[in-house]
């Protein structure tokens, strides 16, 4: 099953962010803990001056529980820098790997 993550950043936290994105990185390519958990796209969602101010991650995972296990595990998530989180499956239709 395929599950966008979402979240946007709590305010004031864009100097931890930005300090974060290797961590973030190599968490979604490695996805320690996550063997069954497929990272296929994402990145930091923009503000209109271009400013980080959240993040969007597509993942496919055997359950929702399994999707949330991984979000918990996310460095951004750990490190308490995002706010209005949510998880939701996709039907993933156009541009869908295979």
């Amino acid at each position: 099953m395929y599950f966008v993550i979402f979240g946007s950043d709590k305010p004031g936290t864009g100097q931890e962010r930005r300090e974060a994105l290797d961590d973030v990185a190599s968490y979604l390519g490695e996805r320690p803990g996550h063997p069954d958990v497929t990272y296929h796209c994402g990145g930091p969602t923009l503000d209109e001056g271009g400013t980080i101010n959240g993040t969007l991650n597509i993942i496919e995972a055997p359950s929702l529980d399994a999707a949330r296990a991984f979000l918990d595990d996310h460095p951004l998530q750990k490190m308490g820098l995002l706010d209005e989180v949510s998880v939701r499956q996709l039907d993933w239709k156009t541009g869908c790997p295979s």
